[in-house]
């Protein structure tokens, strides 16, 4: 039996991987599966045994005054582990729950008809609960729990972690808008998520949201100033600017408040926002694109309109952005196809013949439709990855990123980082650049094929 668990996941993928998934693929299968992958990467005590080769971990992460609950876990023990490794960052947790959020809202019949509801709801209460725990006091957030160093230099399961966790709190002496925004922006979309089937839920979600944004709002800083030790691995290049925008427009969504989309048309137009957006991409840093296009819809804003456009027309063939011979937008060698499914999903949303045609053509790509005939996405599509960068899946007992050879559990429905810029892919755990996976990848990818469902 022990050789047939070890093996199971490879037999899988050469059944899962023996055709290109085309147009009239069931994208409900899909999206499931990219859903699922969330709880492949859950930290804490977990409520189900949905992925039998996970079991509890981190179970102390505790904020610095935090009281344990009844089973003696510490109240930052949940929340998602960030991609293949152990850490908490803060920043890309709650942008990921924001672009969830902002998926269901807009493609919820979708989702409902592929009977997605309760798993894609989970999967978002799941982080916002962790959201609500971090923030501890009125102008106090944990921006991150683990130290990334020390983490990196483990290569196990989380379930065997024994390194020092520390909680890294940002305040109103230490700010750290990007975080504190962006926590806004999540629990801000989580409160629509939630509004009818969890009014209670969806009341604590908007009052975190809001006082949250004043707090990122009035004691301006950049957090990875504070927290340093994200520097290494989630540096704020672009600033908060981005964050104080995009916080005030779910803020908006979420309460009709006119004062909140006042202050975010004022602020996306002194703070140039715009401009940001314009040949790059919406992502963990930078939610620029993003602010165009709500602003566009929401308050009518030809500004606004004409930056997404201009964004959007980068984006597309000729636009200026390097696409791969086979096809894939490809703006950055670090996870190019995080990048493009993001794109993907924003595109989806334009309400164009071209935006839709980009939409279909990137997911496509992704799921296989490639000169190569190669997935980006565990255990769908052909040739899919097997030994994506996963700390979990790959299950070393012995600190050894290459032992096993093969990872001994399927992490089906990652995205991983993608190809070189000429097609080339390899897949090799060791290579983070290209194999790992993360919730921030997984979310816009999420969207896109909502948008297809």
């Amino acid at each position: 039996m022990r050789i047939l668990k070890k093996y199971l996941p490879i037999l899988l993928v050469l059944c899962l991987s023996a055709t290109v998934l085309s147009q009239s693929s069931d994208y409900c299968s899909v999206l499931k599966e990219a859903l699922t992958f969330y709880k492949m990467n859950r930290a804490g005590r977990l409520p189900d045994n949905d992925i039998p080769w996970r079991g509890d971990s981190a179970l102390a992460d505790s904020s610095p005054s935090g009281k344990k609950d009844a089973n003696g876990d510490g109240d930052l023990s949940g929340g998602y582990f960030d991609a293949g490794d152990g850490v908490k960052f803060g920043l890309p947790m709650t942008y990921s729950m924001t672009m969830l959020g902002w998926a269901y809202t807009e493609y919820e019949s979708k989702i409902d008809g592929c009977g997605l509801t309760g798993l894609f709801q989970d999967t978002i209460k799941y982080g916002t609960d962790w959201i609500i725990a971090a923030h501890t006091g009125d102008n106090e957030f944990a921006a991150q729990v683990g130290d990334g160093n020390l983490d990196h230099s483990y290569w196990g399961p989380p379930e065997n972690m024994t390194m020092e966790r520390p909680t890294f709190m940002i305040s109103a002496d230490e700010p750290g808008t990007e975080v504190a925004c962006e926590a806004a922006s999540a629990l801000a979309a989580a409160s629509i998520v939630f509004k009818s089937a969890n009014a209670d839920y969806a009341a604590t979600c908007l009052e975190h949201a809001k006082t949250l944004y004043n707090f990122g709002d009035t004691h301006r800083g950049v957090y990875s100033d504070v927290v340093t030790n994200a520097k290494s691995f989630y540096n704020s290049w672009s600033g908060y600017k981005d964050e104080l925008v995009w916080g005030a427009i779910w803020l908006y969504k979420a309460t009709e408040d006119e004062t909140y989309l006042t202050k975010a048309q004022e602020y996306y137009t002194e703070f140039g926002v715009g401009t940001m957006a314009q040949s790059n991409s919406h992502d963990w840093d930078l939610k620029a694109p993003g602010c165009a296009l709500l602003l566009s819809k929401i308050a009518s804003n030809s500004s606004a309109a004409a930056d997404f456009e201009s964004w959007l027309k980068f984006w597309q063939p000729g636009g200026g952005v390097t696409y791969t011979p086979g096809g894939l937008a490809w703006i950055r060698e670090w996870g190019p196809a995080r990048y493009a499914a993001t794109s993907a999903f924003l595109a989806s949303l334009a309400g164009t013949d071209d935006g839709t045609k980009f939409t279909k053509a990137q997911i496509s790509y992704i799921l296989g439709d490639n000169p190569n005939k190669q997935s980006f996405v565990v255990g769908i599509g052909p040739n899919a990855p097997i030994n994506p960068h996963h700390r979990a899946a790959h299950h070393s007992t012995t600190n050894d990123i290459n032992n096993p050879v093969n990872n001994l559990y399927l992490l089906k429905g990652a995205l991983v980082g993608g190809p070189g810029s000429d097609d080339a892919f390899k897949d090799d755990r060791t290579n983070y650049i290209s194999n790992e996976v993360a919730t921030d990848y997984n979310a816009g990818f999420v969207g896109a094929v909502a948008s297809l469902c």
